[in-house]
């Protein structure tokens, strides 16, 4: 596992921020065993009776900052949420189906991919999804924005340590895909 002494602990931040928006019995962490990149924790914030979905939140992305162009160097800090229906199994039971598994295997695979190709990811970046989602649905790509539903005083930590964004992944078809490549022509 890559490791870099000088960067704050990112799940520290992270835990910290969350307890500042939710109970610890809202918040279940799926705590990754092992790993060769980034420690990538995933967690899930459960409904409530003010917020009609799952969250999913990645927790390791921000371990070590993002190869990002010169001039972005506030955007080197980044985490990853997707929403997901009430009714959505995410029972630990429940993973073995893929269908229920598949927006965390995504988590996990954008919490690694900057470290691993490097790169950054940010704002309007769409990146491919592997074969390993069921082909059952039809997702070839994941686009990342700034979110519409979560508040900014949400999706944005600021510390003196560093800055963290957390973008909305959103699963793209790939006529969804192909449009976002040709510039909205």
């Amino acid at each position: 596992m890559i490791q870099n002494e000088d960067v704050p602990n990112s799940v520290e931040i992270i835990d910290g921020h969350l307890d500042n928006f939710f109970e610890s019995e809202e918040i279940l962490v799926l705590h990754e065993k092992e790993s060769e990149v980034v420690h990538g924790d995933i967690y899930i914030v459960k409904p409530n009776d003010d917020r009609n979905y799952n969250i999913l939140l990645s927790c390791g992305l921000s371990a070590l900052p993002m190869q990002v162009p010169e001039g972005f160097d506030h955007l080197k800090f980044a985490e990853i949420s997707i929403l997901l229906p009430p009714n959505w199994n995410l029972n630990y039971d429940d993973f073995a189906n893929e269908n229920n598994y598949w927006p965390i295997r995504a988590l996990k695979q954008l919490t690694k991919y900057p470290h691993l190709n490097d790169t950054w990811l940010g704002c309007g970046h769409t990146i491919p999804l592997d074969d390993r989602y069921p082909v059952n649905h039809r997702f070839t790509a994941i686009i990342l924005l700034e979110s519409i539903t979560l508040p900014e005083s949400f999706t944005y930590i600021e510390t003196d340590e560093k800055d963290i964004y957390f973008y909305a992944a959103i699963p793209l078809y790939q006529e969804e895909l192909e449009f976002t490549e040709l510039g909205h022509r």
